[in-house]
């Protein structure tokens, strides 16, 4: 228990560090290009402005969190211009601010061009008219790209940095922020195991004296309603210690399990308190299904699901329990008529102590604690499986555990 609550601790500590570092990392590297973005088209506004000549450039007032303009600033920026007629005939190419580019390559930029003002490759490009002519100035940006992915680099070098520390962090702490957890943890399972075996001994001598004063002096209401009584108190004790046991994540030692026979002995004790209810119980169980299980705490499971079904189907209503195993795996599926609740949330059947019957009255000999399923679906869980509920139709509820 204590290395799974350390797990989830430590896999939900880094994950709200991750998402915060990818989200800072983000913001750090977008704002970045955002901002050369911003002066790279002010440098090469400034520069078409002047015709490319520095003397002639008027400088812009600096935008937020860029830095102010400068001659170092225009002198430093690589960029060529290439002068062509209204038709789009190369009439002169100037590359003298920059080396990598030939007059042919100018040339080929510059047909490529579609707009005033756009990118091409590395290239941003300002068009600017001169009568007939244009006057088309391309800026190399490739040292933006590179600030841009050093920011990013770099800030990624240091968010790892930063997150394995924190995961050091993390793993050194978490016995320490988990103990509490635990020890609160320990305590309930230990007063639920301890008052569970302490009420035993009680409800079996009450259920004794019970039966004696009943073949003494013939059943009553009150015999009967003191029967009934310790009866659900015995199914609540067992299931809560089910769970407690359940929960202290101990390995049950399990063998190969006919399911199928399993169910199929089961039934009968079902059966008959379905007919006294005019309940119609039908089972479709598929023969020589196998399992690897506990074979008595499996049972129990099966023996919850059949106990709800026959307790919550209205008098005269269907119960069909079904076993097969299809596709590589194993289909446990009991479809009971019922009465719908207010809320229509199946999955809130398997919360501790829920009950639709918001009231929590027991008017019925056959109510329960409202325990049940959630032993159930932590039965399954511990063999692998999944158990969950539906409502496949008005008036209709389906458990569905799968393996």
């Amino acid at each position: 228990m204590k290395k799974t609550l350390r797990k989830k601790f430590i896999l939900f500590a880094m994950s709200a560090v991750t998402i915060l570092l990818v989200v800072l990392i983000g913001a750090i590297t977008g704002f970045s290009w955002i901002i050369l973005d911003g002066q790279s088209d002010s440098v090469l506004h400034t520069i078409a402005s002047g015709n490319g000549l520095f003397f002639q450039a008027k400088f812009p007032d600096p935008k937020p969190f860029a830095p102010p303009m400068d001659m170092d600033t225009l002198k430093s920026a690589r960029f060529f211009t290439v002068h062509t007629d209204q038709d789009g005939n190369v009439l002169d190419v100037n590359i003298d601010q920059i080396s990598t580019v030939s007059p042919e390559q100018a040339a080929q930029y510059a047909g490529q061009i579609t707009d005033t003002a756009g990118k091409v490759g590395s290239y941003k490009y300002e068009v600017k008219q001169l009568g007939a002519d244009r006057l088309i100035f391309f800026m190399d940006t490739s040292r933006q790209l590179g600030t841009v992915a050093m920011v990013f680099s770099t800030s990624s070098a240091i968010a790892l940095i930063c997150w394995l520390t924190v995961l050091l962090f993390v793993v050194l702490l978490s016995g320490r922020a988990v103990n509490p957890i635990l020890a609160a943890m320990e305590k309930q399972k230990q007063f639920i195991t301890n008052a569970g075996h302490e009420l035993k001994t009680p409800l079996a001598i009450i259920q004794s004296n019970n039966d004696a004063s009943t073949l003494i002096h013939g059943e009553t209401k009150y015999s009967r309603n003191i029967r009934i009584q310790t009866q659900r108190l015995n199914v609540l004790m067992t299931n809560l210690l089910t769970l407690a046991r359940l929960d202290e994540e101990t390995r049950l030692p399990t063998k190969t399990v006919d399911i199928s026979e399993l169910v199929r002995e089961m039934l009968p004790a079902c059966e008959v308190t379905a007919l006294d209810r005019q309940i119609t119980l039908s089972a479709a169980i598929q023969p020589g299904v196998l399992m690897q299980v506990h074979r008595d705490t499996f049972s129990q499971m099966i023996s919850i699901l059949l106990d709800n079904a026959v307790k919550y189907t209205p008098r005269g209503g269907t119960i069909l329990f079904s076993v097969k195993s299809e596709a590589g795996h194993i289909w446990i599926r009991e479809e009971n008529d019922c009465e719908i609740p207010q809320d229509s949330d199946p999955e809130r059947l398997f919360d501790r102590f829920y009950r639709g019957d918001s009231a929590r009255t027991q008017s019925s000999a056959a109510s329960g604690y409202g325990i049940g399923l959630s032993a159930a679906r932590a039965i399954a869980e511990t063999f692998g499986g999944k158990l969950h509920a539906v409502y496949p139709e008005d008036g209709k509820i389906c458990f569905t555990a799968q393996f």
